[in-house]
């Protein structure tokens, strides 16, 4: 007869197995032999048992709620995160509540204390970027796992890109196409994983020695308003302009894009462009955007098994995960062309 108030400890105990081993099969999280998975998945089906949320972890002090902060819901690559860390994580009996912060410093520091204050079992937050937010994090008392950003001297739990060799790699690409002059469109000047794709960009044009200019590089907010409005400025004057561009993310780039369209700029004829994400409205065919992959999967996987981790191992060590940037190329980057302004 099943029986659906077994919890996760109960399940590991008539298995003879850990409760890590457990949630990482229920999960389909890395960790487990496929003998071992289909085990666990046979008995947990057998005996009906569904993973606890509030109620038990009430008892404990903690509510089985994981915070997700993150800087703009309209963002496909938060979006995507999100969807994949609350299905693995529901599959191991924790509920999570997202929270937009607009990029906004004031309301990320807000949405820590709420989840200080109500007792959450963790935070995951993927929009760390400043010496406040890292204060605040120093007097919460839950396992806090930061995805995406990494703040100085922070030695807790973490999983990003290599920002800098994806910085590097989007910029080779363009030089392989003959490109010499090249521009860059930055994000928050304080966000780690725009300085380190900056420094890539740098590294790139002095490996390949080619001339730097600072007024070729722009910095944006990562809101689709201000995107609009920084490809206004430069097409102003695009003859004078790069002749193609790094630009910090795909959403930067999508409404850079749109507005090129809007002013007859033909990509990748006359401007050659890539960005960063992979986003899945950057392949679609109208858009087809040349994009370096932060590989949404795997850094989901990884943010949602170290949360868990230090959730069941309160002493185990912190980890910090840096996953290998892909280039995607796609059609709008081209070769450059010497006469991309003629009739």
């Amino acid at each position: 007869m099943k029986n659906e108030k077994y919890t996760i400890s109960d399940v590991a105990k008539m298995l003879g197995v850990s409760r890590s081993t457990v949630s990482r099969a229920i999960s389909n999280s890395p960790g487990v032999g496929d003998e071992l998975r289909k085990k666990v998945l046979d008995f947990v089906d057998k005996i009906g048992y569904k993973p606890n949320t509030i109620a038990q972890s009430l008892s404990k002090g903690k509510i089985n709620i994981i915070a997700l902060i993150f800087g703009d819901v309209r963002n496909p690559f938060y979006a995507d995160l999100a969807f994949n860390i609350q299905k693995i994580l529901s599959n191991n009996g924790y509920m999570v509540m997202v929270f937009n912060s607009e990029y906004e410093e004031k309301n990320e520091i807000e949405f820590i204390r709420l989840a200080q204050q109500f007792n959450f079992a963790g935070l995951i937050l993927l929009t760390a970027q400043t010496d406040e937010i890292k204060n605040e994090l120093k007097t919460v008392n839950m396992p806090v796992v930061l995805v995406n950003r990494i703040l100085d001297s922070y030695d807790g739990d973490s999983v990003l890109l290599d920002n800098f060799q994806a910085g590097y790699i989007a910029v080779r690409h363009l030089i392989e196409l003959g490109h010499t002059y090249i521009g860059f469109i930055g994000g928050q000047k304080n966000s780690s994983a725009a300085n380190q794709r900056y420094e890539g960009y740098r590294q790139a044009l002095k490996n390949y020695h080619l001339p730097f200019n600072e007024k070729s590089v722009m910095y944006s907010d990562l809101k689709i308003e201000t995107a609009y409005e920084i490809a206004k400025e430069y097409v102003s004057d695009i003859k004078n302009r790069p002749s193609a561009l790094v630009i910090i993310n795909d959403m930067t780039a999508l409404s850079f894009i749109d507005y090129c369209k809007k002013t007859n700029i033909k990509i990748p004829e006359m401007l050659s462009i890539v960005s960063f994400d992979n986003i899945v409205f950057s392949a679609m065919h109208d858009i087809s955007l040349t994009t370096v992959s932060q590989h949404v999967d795997k850094m989901s996987e990884h943010a949602t098994r170290l949360i868990i981790k230090q959730l069941e191992e309160p002493d185990a060590k912190s980890e910090r995960i840096i996953l290998e940037p892909k280039l995607i190329i796609r059609n709008s980057t081209g070769p450059f062309n010497p006469d991309r302004f003629e009739e």
